[in-house]
């Protein structure tokens, strides 16, 4: 899904300052995507967006600035979609199934955002977004224990296995095609860590 150009498109800008900065948010997705967080610049930034140098720093501090927005405009459109497909489910488990699958299958498609909440799990930028995600869904796997369907102690560390499993099918369909049955493997191994047993 092509989502060049979404923010500035899609939001009605109240005033030219507005506009200017979701071009910017715009042009730095394009980058990281195609180049990465340490090899695209500031100045590439502003060409793509066409605006002056100068400029850039009316709307963001630096590069990692305009990164953490970019991953929090992104992650709130994710969330929006992640918890309207959590309200149809039915029990705990599906609440923690339906979570990151549809979190892994909305990225998937959507290579440009899944590149910057990526290398926001590798701290160049966006903590404040990978550690709302966590809460989330430490939040999601805190309900199944109190259910007793996930027969565990909650341990923070387990998260961050369940994000290492969702990042790493991200990954895989980013470089080969988004896949169903790569988010039906990373499902599988995420109940697994939680000790879920079918019935």
């Amino acid at each position: 899904m092509d989502t060049s150009n979404y923010f500035s498109s899609i939001t009605p800008a109240e005033s030219k300052r507005e506009k200017t900065h979701l071009k910017l948010i715009d042009a730095s997705i394009d980058l990281l995507y195609e180049k990465g967080f340490h090899n695209s610049s500031i100045k590439e930034i502003c060409e793509i967006s066409g605006v002056a140098n100068g400029t850039f720093y009316n709307h963001f501090v630096d590069k990692e600035d305009i990164y953490s927005q970019a991953a929090i405009y992104i992650s709130r459109i994710l969330a929006t979609h992640v918890t309207q497909q959590k309200s149809e489910a039915k029990s705990p488990v599906d609440v923690v199934r339906t979570a990151h699958s549809e979190y892994i299958n909305f990225l998937a498609i959507r290579p440009k955002w899944a590149a910057v909440i990526i290398q926001s799990t590798r701290g160049h930028y966006g903590k404040d977004v990978w550690s709302l995600n966590k809460r989330r869904i430490s939040a999601d796997v805190k309900k199944g224990i109190k259910a007793e369907v996930f027969p565990i102690k909650f341990d923070p560390f387990l998260i961050d296995q369940i994000m290492q499993i969702v990042v790493h099918s991200i990954g895989q369909q980013i470089i080969y095609a988004p896949s169903k049955t790569i988010t039906k493997k990373a499902s599988i191994a995420i109940m697994r860590l939680l000790k879920y047993e079918e019935s």
